[in-house]
C-alpha cells in the first residue's frame, strides 16, 4: 500500500424534524404538512499522510448562516483531537422547501410545530454528529475526478429594449431583447473509491438551486432526493452523494425561452422526477467516459481564508425609495406578518438597518475554503454567486476542473455582475445583495490567487 494514500470517511444522516417546521425560501410563512423527500446532512472526510485535513459537509438547506456553522466547527473540534475547526466546511443545495433557522422571521409558529431556535440546536447537533462520525469511518481510499453534462440550470433573467431586466421574465413580451447570462451544463465530480476500485460516493456539484418544489409546503431535498437514490441503485446501497450547488445564483431549473412552450415548466414532484434523471444520466456518463485516472495519493492541499470584500452602500435615491415602499406597504397598517407582504415589509425594514451598519463599516468578510485533491479544485463562496464569476473562477485556475461551491459557511445574499445590477430586479437590486460587483471581481481576484498558490505547492 502506497505510504502516502489519502483517508476518506462518508457519513450521512437525516436533518428532518418529526414535528413540523417552519420552511424557509419564500417571504411568506408556510409550515410543513408532511415530508415529500428527507433533507439530509452528508459529511465527506480527507485526510493526507501529512496530517492535512477537511471535511465537507452538504446540507439540504437554503442556506446556513455563519454563526451556525462556527457552532458546529467548535463542536466537532471539541471531539476530535488535533482537528483544524477552520477546515471544516458546510454548503447547501438552496432548497426552498427546508427548516428555517431564524425566530425573528416569521410570527411564533402555532403549538405543535418545532421553533426555528428549536431546530438551529436540532440541527447543530445532529450535524456534529454527521460530520464525527464520518471522521471516524476514514479508511484508505482513492479517488478520481470526472466531468458529466446534464441540462439543469438555464439563466433565469431576461432583458427588456428598455434597458430593464426581471427574474423570470416573460420573453415572450414583444421588447425581449435577450436572456441576461449564460449556463453550464456541466456536472463535475469527484468520485472516491476503496482501495480495490469499488465506488463509495461522489461529490456532484451543478449549476443549478435545488428549488423546484419552491412554495410547496411539504419539506423536501428537491432533486437531490431522487437523485441519491437513483445513484444508489446503479452504485450500490453504500454510494454516498455530496450535493453541492455551484455558482448559480442567477439559474434556474426552467428554460425561459420555451418555459411553457415545448419545455413544461419544471415544478413539483414530478418536475424534480425529471431532472433527477437527466443528472443522474450525467453523473453515470461522467464515471463511464469522463473520469480520469484512479490514485490513492493524490496531491491533496487546503486553504481557509477570510476574504475582505467592499460592502454595498445604498444611494441617497434608493434609501429613500425603499423608506416609501415602507409606507406604501404600511399605509393601512402592518400587513400580517405571516403573509407575503408581511414578509417583504420585514426584509425592507432589516435592509435599511444592514445599510446604516454598512455606512459605518463598509467592509463584509467572507469565509472561504480552498481545496486541490489531485488535478481538481475547491473554491468555495458563501453568496448566490451568479454563474459568470464561477466561470471566471474556472477558466482561470490552474486545476484542470474546478468546483465552485456557492453557499458555503454562510448566507451573505447575491452577488451579481454590472450587467445584472444595471438591469435591475430581484437578485439584482439594493434589497437582494450585500457585495457590490466590484465585490465580485475582488473575490474572484482572491480566489484565484489562492488556487494558483495551492497547485504551485510540491505534491
Amino acid at each position: 500500500m502506497n505510504r502516502n494514500v489519502l483517508k476518506i470517511g462518508w457519513a450521512q444522516a437525516s436533518i428532518t424534524p418529526e414535528q413540523p417546521v417552519n420552511l424557509f425560501g419564500m417571504f411568506n410563512e408556510r409550515i410543513s404538512t408532511h415530508v415529500e423527500e428527507p433533507c439530509l446532512a452528508t459529511a465527506l472526510a480527507l485526510e493526507g499522510a501529512d496530517g492535512e485535513h477537511a471535511l465537507w459537509i452538504s446540507c439540504d438547506l437554503v442556506n446556513c448562516a455563519l454563526d451556525v456553522v462556527q457552532d458546529i466547527r467548535r463542536a466537532v473540534a471539541a471531539r476530535i483531537p488535533g482537528f483544524d475547526a477552520d477546515k471544516l466546511l458546510i454548503s447547501c443545495t438552496h432548497t426552498h422547501n427546508a427548516p428555517n433557522f431564524r425566530d425573528d422571521l416569521f410570527p411564533e409558529p402555532p403549538t405543535g410545530t418545532m421553533k426555528p431556535s428549536e431546530y438551529r440546536a436540532f440541527f447543530v447537533e445532529r450535524v456534529t454528529d454527521v460530520a464525527v462520525a464520518a471522521w471516524e469511518a476514514r479508511t484508505p481510499g482513492q479517488t478520481s475526478a470526472g466531468l458529466g453534462h446534464a441540462v439543469l440550470g438555464w439563466c433565469r433573467r431576461v432583458v427588456f429594449a428598455d434597458g430593464t431586466g426581471q427574474m423570470y421574465g416573460d420573453a415572450k413580451r414583444d421588447d425581449f431583447v435577450k436572456v441576461e447570462g449564460p449556463m453550464d451544463p456541466g456536472v463535475e465530480l469527484l468520485f472516491t473509491h476503496d482501495m480495490d476500485g469499488v465506488p463509495t460516493g461522489a461529490v456532484v456539484s451543478i449549476a443549478c438551486t435545488a428549488q423546484t418544489c419552491m412554495g410547496e409546503n411539504f419539506l423536501t431535498a428537491d432533486i437531490w432526493g431522487p437523485t441519491r437514490r437513483a445513484l444508489r441503485e446503479h452504485f450500490g446501497n453504500g454510494f454516498t452523494v455530496l450535493a453541492v450547488t455551484g455558482a448559480a445564483g442567477d439559474q434556474c431549473p426552467d428554460d425561459l425561452i420555451r418555459w411553457r412552450r415545448s419545455e413544461p415548466a419544471r415544478r413539483g414532484v414530478e418536475g424534480c422526477a425529471v431532472l433527477a434523471r437527466r443528472l443522474v444520466n450525467g453523473v453515470i456518463e461522467g464515471f463511464e467516459h469522463g473520469r480520469r485516472e484512479m490514485t490513492d495519493a493524490p496531491a491533496f492541499r487546503h486553504r481557509h481564508d477570510l476574504i475582505e470584500l467592499p460592502a454595498y452602500v445604498m444611494s441617497d435615491e434608493q434609501v429613500a425609495y425603499y423608506e416609501e415602499q415602507i409606507r406604501e406597504l404600511t399605509a393601512d397598517g402592518d400587513p400580517d406578518p405571516k403573509s407575503w407582504g408581511g414578509g417583504t415589509l420585514l426584509r425592507y425594514r432589516k435592509l435599511l438597518e444592514r445599510d446604516a451598519a454598512a455606512r459605518a463599516n463598509p467592509i463584509l468578510v467572507a469565509d472561504c475554503n480552498f481545496l486541490r485533491i489531485g488535478d481538481l479544485a475547491v473554491a468555495s463562496n458563501p453568496f448566490e454567486l451568479y454563474l459568470e464569476y464561477g466561470q471566471r473562477i474556472k477558466g482561470r485556475c490552474p486545476a484542470t476542473q474546478t468546483i465552485a461551491a456557492e453557499l458555503t459557511n454562510d448566507c451573505l445574499s447575491y452577488l451579481p455582475t454590472r450587467e445584472a445590477l444595471a438591469h435591475g430586479h430581484y437578485s439584482a437590486m439594493p434589497a437582494s445583495l450585500r457585495v457590490p460587483p466590484e465585490g465580485g471581481d475582488k473575490l474572484v481576484e482572491r480566489s484565484v490567487a489562492i488556487l494558483n498558490e495551492i497547485f504551485a505547492q510540491e505534491p
